[in-house]
């Protein structure tokens, strides 16, 4: 026979995994074609993509003058 605590638990885990499968379905739905907001996955990649690289080329530029300064 099990115990309360053990069926606590059990039904504690249990809501922390359907609030965790609400989020990732929450998340999913953002990619689903029916949504009126649909994201398309392939087109964010890109300009995701496009933002990183030039967020690191920025990068690069802060610490070449990093650099230089600690020269002088």
């Amino acid at each position: 026979m099990i115990d309360l605590e053990n069926l606590e638990n059990k039904a504690i885990d249990l809501q922390n995994t359907i609030i965790h499968e609400y989020n990732v379905l929450e998340e999913l739905w953002r990619y689903h074609p029916a949504n009126e907001n649909f994201i398309n996955p392939i087109k964010e990649y890109e300009i995701l993509k496009e933002r990183i690289g030039n967020l690191e080329i920025e990068l690069d530029l802060i610490q070449n003058q990093i650099q230089k300064k600690n020269l002088n």
